[in-house]
């Protein structure tokens, strides 16, 4: 029981990291739904851990629609069916794990189609990389006993590279963040009972600052003509007149229930806010008049704040030692709709159901490679380097 719970600690991380505030809306495929997978431990009670540096490793298949496809929600008039398909690759490498600590470094690779014939993609079926994330992570436990356990981890640093279509187009460089959490596991059955052994609380604070070629989306592509500030015909590279996210903060907290030894339910709930790139007003507007220039009119005090809520529930089973199973609902959404109302952040018309396959490479390899199987021994042994 103790190489047990020692296993739950090697692994523990806390919940991925949230995406940056600036990224699309509709954008609720399996890079942006965030999961603790990692937090309390990936291998659940009854599979033999391996002890490779890259244990934990996986690969996914996820399939999203949104709501309205399936025609959960209200009644729209004009029908715009969504279904995405997503292949990833989340690696991990482990630097350090004892009982009390690990170090490692994380990533997060994929590509997605949109399958459906939406607004979402220029081609139907169109083939697209998402946005690569590449992290640092280390966790501490910080006290533990029979009853209870708690645990900081840190996510330091959090690079996201813009290699998505969308991010690319929009003149975005790279984004930087950090992330605090914690988590404290309250033991109910106890550990190893195979229902309701444990349920874990999650919480953690993101920050995240975004690099861009400008404050406005823009396009080196782009060859619009527009009217400068001087009154003369320029070719023009933006894309529209909003400000891009500078700043960006996430606060979450979540659960994680072990119905079963390879049953967990994870339910999360987030706040996410960014700061825009602020609005210059003192420009002058010359030679388009007869009286000569004048100010450049707006909002004296622009919205430059925006904020989104994210819900997002999901059931995940550990088939065999190498696939699992995912079913899920996230809803990411603007906390005011387009009509200006507020909306419930349990549902949005883009809100998505999912079903998510994984196969976790470290098992697999061992299963095609049967001499390099590890003993129930070995393979408990403390990862130290």
């Amino acid at each position: 029981m103790a190489l047990r719970t020692n296993n739950w600690l090697w692994r523990a991380a806390f919940i991925c990291c949230a995406a940056l505030t600036s990224r699309p809306l509709l954008a609720q495929s399996a890079r942006v739904r965030e999961t603790p997978r990692g937090v309390s431990g990936v291998s659940p009670e009854g599979i033999q851990p391996t002890n490779l540096r890259w244990h934990d490793s996986y690969l996914y298949w996820d399939h999203a629609v949104t709501a309205s496809t399936l025609g959960v929600g209200q009644d729209y008039q004009t029908r715009n069916p969504l279904y995405e398909m997503t292949i990833g690759f989340r690696p991990r490498y482990y630097l350090l794990e004892n009982e009390r600590d690990s170090i490692s470094l994380r990533g997060d690779l994929g590509i997605v189609s949109e399958r459906t014939n939406s607004d979402t993609t220029t081609k139907q079926g169109e083939w697209s990389a998402t946005d690569f994330e590449f992290w640092g992570s280390f966790s501490h436990v910080l006290r533990e006993s029979k009853s209870d356990l708690t645990e900081l981890a840190i996510r330091v640093p959090r690079l996201l590279l813009p290699t998505s279509k969308v991010s690319y187009d929009s003149g975005k460089l790279l984004g930087v963040g950090l992330r605090v959490g914690a988590r404290e596991e309250i033991v109910l059955a106890g550990r190893g009972a195979p229902f309701f052994s444990s349920v874990e609380l999650l919480g953690k604070i993101d920050y995240g600052y975004q690099f861009t070629n400008g404050q406005v989306p823009v396009n080196g592509a782009l060859e619009r003509i527009r009217t400068d500030s001087d009154g003369r015909s320029i070719v023009s590279d933006q894309l529209g007149g909003a400000t891009l996210a500078q700043h960006a903060m996430a606060f979450g907290i979540g659960s994680w229930v072990h119905v079963h030894r390879r049953v967990n339910w994870v339910t999360s709930f987030e706040l996410r806010t960014g700061w825009k790139y602020p609005v210059n007003h003192d420009v002058q507007i010359c030679g388009v008049i007869l009286t000569g220039c004048a100010q450049a009119s707006g909002v004296s005090d622009p919205q430059t704040r925006m904020g989104l809520t994210y819900f997002q529930s999901e059931v995940w089973g550990r088939l065999t030692d190498t696939l699992e199973l995912t079913v899920g609902y996230a809803n990411l959404a603007t906390q005011l709709a387009p009509d200006g109302r507020r909306r419930s952040m349990f549902y949005s018309p883009d809100a998505r159901f999912y079903l998510t396959l994984n196969v976790y490479l470290d098992h697999l390899y061992v299963d095609l490679s049967p001499r390099n199987r590890q003993s129930a021994s070995v393979a408990n042994e403390p990862r130290n380097p």
